[in-house]
């Protein structure tokens, strides 16, 4: 009997091993597989962008809003004395850089800055405008310039509204700023360079004024 329980407990003591070894392969070989396969990030999920409104330079306080910069007064006077001095030097180079990429003329600005720069270009070559250097076309104290919220309704293009309150030239944007420049000086020893006043439609671009809309009116 004592054999017999010794024999049992040597066969014991020898199959006990087994799963620690058996255990050692199973890890290693998942180590092994580890090492061919790189573990992959969880999904992410993407969300489209928010839609974002329309910019403008006024709203009321609700909702989401994009605003636009605004023209300061000063940026209104330079931009109108940078305009001045372009004609009075006959300089196209100038008064092109002063218009915005969708300028057109007041007549008409779906017609695009094509068509304003031609007639830029005619009236230069019909006019010698350098006569007007040292001359001062018009003052600064009677420019006038309204935001879209402050003027009275549209009108047709080309038409001086009331002269306490303008009316709003038509197709103008909220975003732009109407500026009227009575001329102290439109011709000279009988030649004519101007309308009596010059209209304009401003919008800021890049901190700075341009001209969306160019006209002039008697």
């Amino acid at each position: 009997m004592g054999a017999v329980l010794a024999a049992l407990g040597l066969c014991a003591g020898c199959a006990a091993p087994a799963p620690v070894v058996q255990a050692a392969a199973s890890e290693a070989s998942s180590a092994e597989g580890s090492s061919h396969t790189p573990r992959r990030p969880d999904g992410v999920v993407l969300e489209p962008a928010t839609a974002m409104p329309s910019a403008a330079t006024e709203a009321e306080a609700r909702g989401v809003v994009t605003l636009r910069p605004t023209l300061s007064a000063e940026a209104v006077q330079a931009c109108v004395e940078e305009l001045l001095d372009a004609w009075q030097h006959g300089s196209l180079d100038a008064l092109m850089a002063l218009l915005a990429p969708d300028a057109g003329p007041l007549e008409g600005r779906a017609r695009g800055p094509s068509t304003l720069i031609e007639s830029f270009r005619q009236r230069l070559r019909a006019h010698e405008y350098k006569h007007l250097e040292g001359i001062e076309l018009a003052r600064v104290d009677r420019v006038e310039h309204y935001t879209w919220s402050e003027l009275a309704g549209p009108e047709s293009a080309g038409a001086q509204g009331s002269a306490r309150t303008p009316a709003r030239p038509e197709g103008m944007r909220p975003d732009e700023i109407y500026v009227r420049i009575p001329l102290e000086v439109s011709q000279v020893a009988g030649e004519k360079f101007f309308e009596p006043t010059i209209v304009l439609l401003l919008r800021a671009e890049h901190a700075r004024a341009r001209i969306t809309v160019y006209g002039e009116i008697p």
